[in-house]
């Protein structure tokens, strides 16, 4: 098998493998010639944008703008810092009510920090919400532990999923059925943060919620929140 033909023209290079063109774009002017170490130190090859979707005067072709709205996966309308978030009168305002739904939920204490043990990091995580018409219905934020820093049999040990099985829910419809009983179907809000968590677990306080006059201590969790590897067995 012969190797593919490489042809040179007007600064691009234009590569014929299995009768198929492939075009690579040469480098913009403002990017540093960064060298690809996985293949012998080359230069780094681009692609012009319309070498991937295409010109868009195409008929049956995509939007440039409809594909990179659909290639973001977090909306531009939405922080992914607390810096970007704390600014928005909108977003503090979901802080503020999740800050106080925990507490209301007396899911931690404020303490000293044991010695020997070391305080998991927090993050917010933000999403808006949208009706019928995409009209911003509600500013949400939530607070997840960074639970990817937790370490099998150091900081948690078994990790264990409270799933229903598929089959015992439709055993009780069928027999609810038999029966003529009423099926009532009910959500409650915040359950997988209801339990009481039975290890002992310590988180850093949070930038903008920081408690004056105890900035050194740190919140000892008594129920779980998202993202800790604990929280399921709660």
């Amino acid at each position: 098998m012969s190797p593919p033909s490489v042809h040179y023209s007007g600064g691009a290079a234009l590569i014929e493998d299995g009768g198929e063109e492939v075009e690579f774009a040469t480098p913009p002017s403002v990017h540093i010639d960064h060298l690809d170490a996985n293949h012998d130190d080359a230069s780094l090859r681009f692609r012009k944008i319309d070498n991937i979707v295409g010109l868009t005067s195409s008929r049956g072709l995509a939007s440039r703008a409809l594909i990179a709205k659909e290639l973001h996966t977090v909306s531009s309308d939405e922080p992914v810092s607390f810096v970007e978030a704390e600014g928005h009168p909108s977003w503090r305002k979901a802080m503020e009510e999740e800050m106080a739904s925990i507490e209301e939920n007396r899911t931690w204490s404020l303490v000293d920090l044991p010695h020997g043990c070391r305080a998991i990091w927090l993050k917010w995580v933000y999403k808006v919400k949208r009706d019928e018409n995409r009209a911003v219905a509600k500013y949400k934020a939530r607070l997840v532990v960074k639970g990817y820093i937790q370490r099998q049999w150091i900081d948690y040990d078994e990790v264990f999923a409270l799933v229903v099985r598929l089959d015992t829910v439709q055993l009780l419809i069928a027999l609810a059925a038999h029966e003529g009983w009423e099926v009532h179907h009910m959500d409650v809000k915040s359950a997988f943060l209801n339990g009481d968590l039975k290890e002992e677990v310590y988180v850093e306080q949070l930038a903008g919620f920081i408690s004056t006059g105890h900035e050194h201590k740190v919140f000892k969790l008594k129920k779980a929140l998202y993202g800790l590897h604990q929280a399921p067995k709660a």
